[in-house]
């Protein structure tokens, strides 16, 4: 969903973006750097600390925005949110009156339903499932095989890699060329 920045709430559940208002007021965000219209903060959370990229484009749309915390839900997380505040801040766009009275995304449901074909055992098993310990089990070479092919599928993976690694690799490149 391609969104303005000053849109984000319609990608942001309630609950959500109070959480993120809550981390802004306290500070909880710091710009670690900018390059161009890509922002790299470093938001803590309730026991880590945790990587959030913004990049803008054209207009002040959304190109790409992660953060690396476990939230799995739908739509933007409190660190992308609390990030998002602060841009908008620097770019005197923000009205907190008017972030608390947004449109918002739909609360999700307190219970996850189990998908059509799977048995509740199985279900859980799933959400069970020890990824750490069996990622452990691969060689290097197979966890690069895995990353590569699963990075063609899901962009969102490779737009993290791609501004987290290979941008800056290359920005660090060029400042260092003699």
């Amino acid at each position: 969903m391609k969104l303005k920045l000053n849109e984000f709430t319609k990608n942001t559940r309630k609950l959500v973006l109070y959480r993120g208002i809550h981390y802004y007021q306290q500070s909880r965000e710091k710009l670690d750097k900018q390059s161009d219209k890509t922002y790299y903060y470093d938001v803590a959370g309730q026991e880590n600390n945790y990587k959030v990229v913004v990049n803008l484009g054209e207009e002040n749309m959304i190109v790409f925005s992660s953060c690396d915390c476990p939230y799995s839900a739908a739509g933007y997380c409190k660190h992308q949110v609390a990030s998002f505040i602060d841009i908008l801040h620097q770019q005197e766009d923000f009205d907190i009156k008017k972030l608390e009275n947004a449109d918002v995304m739909e609360e999700k449901t307190p219970e996850q339903p189990v998908p059509d074909g799977w048995s509740p055992a199985d279900f859980q098993r799933l959400k069970d499932f020890d990824v750490a310990g069996y990622l452990a089990t691969f060689s290097r070479d197979e966890l690069i095989y895995v990353m590569l092919n699963y990075m063609q599928i899901d962009m969102k993976l490779f737009m993290y890699i791609f501004h987290h690694y290979m941008v800056e690799e290359a920005r660090s490149n060029i400042r260092n060329f003699n």
